[in-house]
């Protein structure tokens, strides 16, 4: 099957138009410069928020300045999270979206998401609840279509949108990004966008690296179905550093039965009313409580609770691991705290699903507890991991930039952070596009590469099936992946994946099938990376463990080293950096 060759050229070219994709398209052309997404899905439901989202946690002056919590307060909680205080993350960044927060996502407000509730009374109209920092910073809005609308305001805005189009390389021009190479995942096309400056705004997740926790296919905690590291893997191929990769395997987590929809459960989402307790009904996480922003001690109070908040989640995980049976419960709930939950839940990503089943089964929330399940299996963590960046949101390659969740060294890095950096590097790509007079050479090897690997996918009529090498990537990774991590583990798991790829003839009947034979690839290549980076890393540092022999090696120096990986010659390779 012959592959038709289109065209494309733009000032400032866009790969992922989720949440971060379509808010930098819209501040590029707003400054003057013609912007192309190319999105692998459709952008009116892509990306981590596609389903919907409840929650963008920012600084709030009207709320925090009122009751005493500092914008460095703010900065202090952000630079805790993740791996941050660990000298494995960037608190520039983090000071900038901190800084940038407020302003950046009530923005969204002009294009008609509501933040604001007549019955509010905190400051301002807002809903706030707790989640992540010592205080409330999360403000609750009505996001269920944001991914709708960001995307009929890009439309409107000018910016050209492609979906259904899958991008799989980046094209150099010497040491600069001069574009990218697509294929058409409902028709036989391979799209050669030649750009100016080039944004990586893909979600960041690579959740298809490891089995799904309930055994079946595409059925994913929170992320959507589709995330495969092709951010990860596009930057490296590159010579893009692409840090904290090793932090990406954990063991171990809490889930619930046949459905991984947690949602910050008993927080967050089931925020004002969800606990957790144990099979007799004791209280192991008890339910927030929202203190008066007039009482004088709202900060000190809220701080206190969400000290002990932690302190109780954080048991969770070893209970359930010791076999005890937890469950979330909302048996003292009132009816007007169980419909605030519901609203929540009526907009926060796959959670819609739990209100329909229920409604269907005319199940009150107070009559269910909701069981939580421990699985052994090595799952992907890790936010801070991706694109090393700076505040301008450039890579270690010219012209070309991350953005959102493919953003490295965030603390946290979500759906607050897209909507920040994603504006940004919206700003700097379109400023940069401007200083250029031409795109750049395209080095037609590279298209011609990608066209016959593609047209070899119909040919093989008797090859391997995309499903079966994404189990076999799987299997090696959770096979290999499982802490504590050794040389030994990361040289077999890179033998196996190896010995798959020389061997692999993969075969596909349809452009669909197209786009799948190309996941699988990406998910294999992102497996080597992030085993590449286990094996690269000597010391034990934070959650990453690593055992030399029958002894664990010793933490890293006070001052952590960190490493991004690249690709120079096909070879792998690493620089140090230092925090």
């Amino acid at each position: 099957m012959k592959y038709e060759k289109k065209w494309l050229e733009t000032d400032v070219l866009i790969v992922g138009g989720g949440i971060a994709g379509c808010l930098a398209g819209i501040k590029a052309v707003e400054a003057g410069v013609s912007c192309t997404i190319l999105e692998k899905s459709n952008t009116k439901r892509s990306g981590n928020a596609g389903a919907g989202i409840d929650h963008l946690f920012s600084y709030i002056p009207p709320l925090h300045e009122k009751t005493g919590y500092t914008i460095e307060e703010m900065k202090v909680d952000q630079n805790k999270m993740e791996f941050c205080d660990q000298g494995l993350g960037f608190p520039e960044l983090n000071d900038f979206f901190v800084e940038h927060s407020y302003e950046r996502i009530l923005e969204l407000e002009k294009y008609g998401l509501k933040f604001r509730f007549p019955d509010s009374k905190i400051p301002g109209g807002f809903r706030v609840v707790s989640q992540f920092h010592s205080v409330p910073t999360s403000l609750n809005f009505e996001g269920k279509d944001l991914k709708r609308v960001l995307t009929q305001e890009a439309e409107k805005a000018g910016v050209r949108i492609y979906n259904r189009v899958f991008v799989t390389e980046l094209l150099k021009d010497g040491d600069a990004v001069c574009g990218a190479v697509a294929i058409g995942t409902r028709e036989n096309v391979i799209y050669v966008v030649k750009a100016k400056t080039t944004i990586l705004a893909t979600a960041g997740g690579v959740d298809r690296l490891c089995r799904s926790a309930t055994g079946v296919d595409f059925e994913r905690f929170h992320a959507p179905s589709m995330n495969n590291g092709a951010g990860k893997v596009l930057a490296v191929r590159a010579g893009a550093d692409v840090i904290n990769l090793e932090y990406i395997l954990s063991q171990g987590s809490s889930e619930w039965l046949n459905w991984t929809m947690g949602a910050g459960a008993p927080g967050g989402t089931y925020w004002p009313c969800g606990r957790i307790v144990d099979e007799q009904g004791n209280v192991v996480v008890n339910r927030n409580t929202a203190f008066d922003v007039e009482d004088p001690d709202y900060k000190e109070k809220h701080q206190k609770q969400f000290e002990e908040y932690c302190r109780e989640r954080g048991k969770m995980k070893e209970r359930l691991a010791a076999g005890e049976q937890l469950y979330l419960d909302f048996s003292e709930a009132s009816d007007e705290e169980i419909e605030y939950v519901r609203w929540s839940l009526g907009h926060e990503g796959k959670c819609n699903t739990i209100l329909r089943n229920m409604e269907a089964k005319g199940i009150r929330f107070q009559d269910v507890r909701i069981p939580y399940q421990y699985t052994d299996l090595v799952q992907t963590a890790c936010t801070s991991s991706g694109v090393y960046v700076n505040v301008r949101c450039e890579t270690t390659v010219e012209r070309l930039y991350a953005s959102g969740n493919e953003m490295g060294g965030v603390s946290n890095n979500s759906a607050p952070e897209a909507v920040v950096f994603g504006m940004e590097a919206g700003i700097r790509a379109a400023e940069k596009a401007k200083e250029i007079s031409e795109a750049g050479k395209v080095d037609e090897r590279q298209v011609e590469q990608m066209k016959a690997l593609v047209e070899s996918f119909w040919e093989n009529e008797d090859g391997d099936s995309w499903i079966d090498t994404e189990h076999a990537v799987q299997d090696i990774v959770n096979t290999f992946g499982t802490s504590p991590h050794t040389d030994k583990k990361s040289k077999d798991a890179l033998e196996a994946l190896r010995r798959l790829e020389q061997n692999l003839h993969l075969k596909a009947k349809s452009p669909h099938e197209v786009g799948r034979c190309l996941d699988a690839l990406f998910i294999l290549e992102t497996a080597k990376s992030v085993f590449e980076a286990c094996r690269n890393r000597k010391h034990t540092l934070g959650s990453f463990v690593k055992e030399s022999g029958e002894k664990v090696e010793k933490a890293a120096p006070r001052k952590a080293t960190m490493y991004g990986i690249y690709k120079k010659d096909e070879k792998y390779c690493f620089h140090t950096i230092q925090p």
